[in-house]
């Protein structure tokens, strides 16, 4: 599926609540630089100090409930950087652990320019889990090479991730959060469609990216897609262009002309 700018009164009920995706109004007057060395950064909420695209809007809440959560779960964010959702479960009560090798650099240089936020480092994912009384557990490596015990999440989060990486890492990041969910655990997952590039601009990659064969991406999983729909997934036999581009005014926009598709994997339970 791919997000609407239409959105149930639940979502907007739970970005309203968190401050999501760019924290509560106090924040709109000051950079992330600034609220984060401010007096009492958490009146800004945790949706504060994250650079991130308008899609947010839909995306957080939309894996929020998609997800089904409890207390107690054990849940992975993969490449979370400094986002606001791994605190806002840790407060539900959620074990979080956020996987990014973002934590291993000062700046963002994927981009091709510095990042206007402040650098996901230990020390400052340690100081959000102090402003908010949480315990998330960063760990800054590829999430293939994390070292984490298999078979131990009930749930795995990856929104506008994959669409930053090739197709062969892709690939290889969601093997490895197959491998680390438990039976019947599921990876939600967000990806970028990119108007500038093929299928629906003359571009290979932009800037941010590719469009990711999503098709390609969940035969390889190893998993079962349980939402999603394929006409609305890049790569998909079922994918129809046509209907797409008619929907184009009903979507939500990125601002650098990205749509969102959304779908939940399930790992087997045999």
């Amino acid at each position: 599926m791919i997000g609407l700018k239409s959105l149930p009164k639940e979502y907007l009920d739970w970005n309203e609540r968190w401050g999501a995706p760019y924290g509560h109004v106090s924040a709109r007057e000051l950079s992330i630089k600034q609220r984060f060395a401010s007096d009492d950064p958490g009146a800004f909420g945790p949706f504060a100090f994250q650079v991130c695209n308008h899609t947010r809007v839909f995306e957080y809440p939309w894996a929020y409930f998609a997800a089904e959560l409890k207390p107690g779960m054990q849940t992975l964010d993969v490449g979370g950087g400094l986002g606001g959702l791994q605190y806002a479960l840790a407060q539900e009560g959620v074990d979080v652990t956020n996987v990014d090798p973002e934590a291993k650099v000062t700046e963002r240089t994927w981009s091709g320019f510095p990042s206007a936020a402040v650098p996901l480092t230990l020390d400052n994912h340690e100081q959000l889990n102090k402003v908010f009384g949480t315990a998330v557990r960063l760990v800054p490596e590829k999430v293939q090479e994390s070292g984490l015990e298999p078979g131990t999440f009930d749930r795995a989060f990856c929104l506008s991730v994959i669409e930053h990486v090739s197709q062969d890492e892709a690939r290889d990041m969601v093997a490895a959060v197959r491998n680390l969910l438990k039976p019947g655990g599921l990876l939600l997952l967000t990806i970028d469609l990119f108007l500038d590039v093929k299928p629906f601009g003359v571009l290979d990659t932009n800037v941010w990216g590719t469009n990711i064969d999503v098709h390609a991406l969940v035969r390889e999983s190893g998993m079962e897609m349980v939402e999603g729909d394929p006409t609305e997934l890049h790569g998909f036999p079922e994918f129809d262009f046509d209907k797409v581009v008619a929907r184009m005014p009903e979507y939500f926009m990125g601002y650098f002309s990205a749509l969102s598709q959304a779908l939940v994997l399930r790992k087997p339970v045999a």
